[in-house]
């Protein structure tokens, strides 16, 4: 049997499941989708799909690994396409919203079930936290070879800057009873997400 055509299968049809439990799950939410709904759109066997995925859980944080793959690669082209650090931090701000937004709606999780979910998708959202991480530093790091930021522990303050960007949003989410950001409600959170940036751009700057 060749191997790799056969990993290389496994993949497309992982890939294949994937995507479908994506758009049912923007459409319906996690707790409101069934597996065999999701097996019955790709016209899978419900057994073939708990062969590729042993539950929801492990399917939703394929997703939520799928969606974080196409964030990092969206802002890290623009890292390599805007010049000016204090734009491009602006931009982040604005595009990790969006991105938390599509995983809120995308989950439709209650905030009880949320806290229940198992170690290992609490680690997937670590690891993106230090990609994410990772990036601000390189927007700092723009920001000091072009003499307009002054930053002295650059680790630190990415994650001070991470967590406060964190703040702004518990503090919606905590208000309400399920993951799930309304229109006003997310243009209200825009809205002071960019004021602190701008602040915290002001903190930044050369002196």
């Amino acid at each position: 049997m060749n191997t790799d055509k056969t990993d290389s299968e496994r993949r497309k049809k992982m890939q294949m499941i994937i995507e479908a439990s994506q758009k049912r799950f923007g459409l319906f939410g996690v707790e409101k989708t069934s597996m065999r709904e999701i097996a019955n759109d790709i016209k899978l066997s419900k057994a073939s799909l708990y062969y590729y995925f042993p539950d929801k859980e492990s399917l939703y944080k394929a997703v939520v690994e799928k969606e974080q793959t196409e964030f990092m690669e969206n802002i890290s082209e623009r890292i390599f396409s805007i010049h000016e650090p204090e734009l491009l931090l602006l931009e982040y701000a604005d595009a990790r919203l969006s991105y938390f937004r599509t995983l809120l709606n995308l989950s439709r999780l209650r905030l009880e079930v949320y806290s229940g979910l198992k170690p290992g998708f609490r680690e997937t959202i670590q690891m993106f936290k230090e990609k994410e991480k990772e990036i601000i530093k390189q927007i700092f790091e723009k920001g000091i070879s072009s003499g307009e930021f002054s930053i002295i522990d650059m680790d630190q303050t990415a994650s001070l800057f991470l967590d406060l960007l964190k703040g702004l949003r518990i503090t919606l989410v905590n208000e309400k009873k399920t993951l799930f950001i309304e229109q006003e409600e997310y243009d209200l959170l825009l809205e002071k997400t960019i004021a602190f940036t701008n602040i915290f751009i002001k903190g930044l700057k050369y002196k």
